[in-house]
Formats: C-alpha cells, sequence, structure tokens
C-alpha cells in the first residue's frame, strides 16, 4: 500500500463557485454526525485497501477530538431535504517548520460525483487556508485510489 503526498501552492484566493441546488455550509454538531458516518461509508465502500467503518464515538475521536479540529473548517455540500452529497475538512499538523494545512477527509457520494461538489469543497477549503495566512497546502492519499489522485492533479496538487 502505497501513500502518495501532494502539495499545491496558493497564489490567490479563488472563487468557489456555486453549483444549482447545492449548498455549502459547515457541520453543525452533533446533529450533523450520523449523515456524516453514512457519506462516509457510502464515499469509501469501494476502496482499496479498504477503509473501516467508523461510529460516533470514532468521529469523536479522529476528528472533533482532535486538537487541530475546528468546527468552521469542515465543510458540507447540503442537496434537496438537506442530505450531505459531500465533506472536507481542513486540518492542521505540526511539521518541521510549523503548522501545515491538510486537506483531509474529502468525500463525495458516489451517486454524485463529476457534478463539481469535490471542486466546490476544495476551494471552500482552499479559501479558508488563504483566509488564516497559508500559502501551501498538502494532503495524502494512496496510489491505488486512481480517482482521487487524478482529481487532485486536475486541482493544481504535485507530488510532495
Amino acid at each position: 500500500m502505497t501513500v502518495l503526498h501532494f502539495r499545491k501552492a496558493l497564489d490567490s484566493r479563488e472563487k468557489a463557485g456555486d453549483i444549482a441546488g447545492i449548498t455549502v455550509r459547515t457541520i453543525e454538531l452533533p446533529g450533523d454526525v450520523p449523515a456524516w458516518l453514512e457519506l462516509r461509508r457510502r464515499a469509501v465502500a469501494w476502496l482499496k485497501p479498504a477503509v473501516r467503518a467508523w461510529t460516533v464515538d470514532d468521529f469523536l475521536a479522529e476528528m472533533s477530538g482532535k486538537t487541530w479540529w475546528r468546527e468552521e473548517w469542515t465543510w458540507l455540500a447540503m442537496g434537496q431535504a438537506e442530505q450531505i452529497l459531500g465533506s472536507v475538512t481542513l486540518a492542521v499538523r505540526e511539521g518541521a517548520a510549523g503548522e501545515v494545512p491538510v486537506v483531509h477527509w474529502l468525500l463525495v457520494d458516489p451517486r454524485w460525483r463529476r457534478l463539481g461538489i469535490g471542486r466546490v469543497l476544495l476551494l471552500r477549503l482552499e479559501q479558508a487556508a488563504w483566509d488564516a495566512g497559508w500559502r501551501e497546502l498538502q494532503l495524502e492519499t494512496h496510489a491505488n485510489w486512481k480517482e482521487a489522485v487524478a482529481f487532485y492533479q486536475s486541482m493544481g496538487f504535485e507530488p510532495a
């Protein structure tokens, strides 16, 4: 299992754009957690290597329980009837040169892929990183996750 590391220089604050019928908002705890977990289940079900299912306790431990996690840095793409169609989180890791902003858990429901949801979510994350003063983003993904690799490269990420 090979993990790929990517980075992207942020040269300007790009506008995220809109998709008709879809709104983007930040996550609301605890109410959105069950729907986020269901989105995660649908979005990663086909991945090899497989990703284990999470419980509410896992979300609390792996996301909101972390010192880097901020509710306002997890965005949800919402469809009709408040259905979560996608999500992304801006994580902050400590690196050799200080804080490193990282794309974390970009998820799009497989039935809603290729409509621009991932792009809008990632651009929203880039705006927040820019506003916080960061000029580079990083991310990790598995080499076998070909669709994810192609998407990130199409968004300007390059191998680190």
